[in-house]
């Protein structure tokens, strides 16, 4: 549905309207502050029931080798999306089957990096503010930087601008000691945080996949590291200051779960360092790296 037509539908809830034009205003702010590209996404409205895609990532067991897919335009991709549960169910057990780690998780956004219109989806709007801002801002840099082939770059770039963009915004928009802020901040944080756990995490498990034991002896040792590694997070939970990652807890470690998180966010001191580089604008870093991905072309 066009969101003008829900803006200008007198049955529509108040709190509805706020967002969808909240998000307009995110929108127009990358677009005309950031320098990411105009699109048409975000316009309409999709009613959703449930998440709206199913991500699976699989991993090799004794080494961190993610399985690829190769798609037209995204080139090769370490992820895998299906609509239903069953489908990406189905394809899990034909993953498991081959003998790979897998983890499936649930999303309520994706960008189809401006080639289509994405939606508002109904799930978006029940969102604060900051994970808003950040989401919208995150799927837009995909659609105006993307290295096809490179995907863990690709995200790592859209963190951290998501999570730059949506302080800087948020601060414009609320005042910077608002806890619209606050909260931006924190997810910031937490991001930042967990990144050393996982980074440090898959180090100690790399040491092990190296070393010259047998295969099978790897994979009962590396049971004993991923149970050393959840006594491990209880303590980075308690420092987490939203719930972005405090659901790990109920998950059952393996090398597809640490490398699908890993991909996010690996590596985001490097954006911080170019962040510097560039006087600590945010619009000369996308310019930077648009101008990094003409030069790859």
């Amino acid at each position: 549905v066009p969101v003008q037509d829900l803006l200008e539908n007198p049955s529509a809830d108040s709190p509805m309207k706020e967002k969808i034009l909240f998000i307009q205003e995110v929108k127009r702010y990358g677009e005309e502050d950031l320098g990411l590209k105009r699109t048409k996404s975000y316009t309409t409205f999709f009613e959703a029931e449930g998440p709206i895609l199913h991500v699976i990532t699989a991993c090799e067991k004794d080494r961190f080798r993610l399985r690829t897919w190769t798609f037209p335009i995204a080139g090769e991709v370490t992820y895998k999306g299906f609509f239903t549960q069953e489908d990406a169910d189905r394809e899990k057990r034909s993953l498991e089957g081959e003998g790979l780690d897998t983890f499936v998780q649930s999303v309520c956004a994706y960008s189809t990096l401006g080639w289509l219109k994405d939606p508002i989806y109904s799930s978006m709007l029940t969102w604060s503010h900051a994970a808003l801002a950040n989401v919208i801002l995150h799927e837009m840099t995909h659609a105006t930087i993307y290295f096809s082939g490179e995907t863990a770059f690709n995200e790592q770039v859209a963190t951290f601008i998501g999570n730059r963009g949506a302080i800087a915004f948020l601060s414009g928009r609320y005042g910077a000691d608002s806890k619209e802020v606050r909260e931006a901040v924190q997810i910031q944080e937490d991001d930042l945080l967990f990144s050393k756990w996982i980074d440090q995490s898959c180090e100690q498990l790399s040491s092990l996949y190296a070393s010259g034991l047998p295969r099978e002896e790897k994979l009962r040792e590396r049971e004993k590291v991923f149970q050393s590694l959840k006594e491990d997070f209880k303590g980075i939970k308690e420092q987490l200051k939203t719930d972005t990652y405090k659901g790990l807890e109920k998950v059952g470690l393996n090398n597809a779960v640490l490398m699908s998180y890993r991909q996010y966010l690996h590596g985001l001191e490097r954006f911080e360092a170019l962040h510097e580089d560039c006087s600590r604008d945010l619009r000369k870093v996308v310019q930077s790296l648009k101008e990094m991905r003409r030069s790859d072309q």
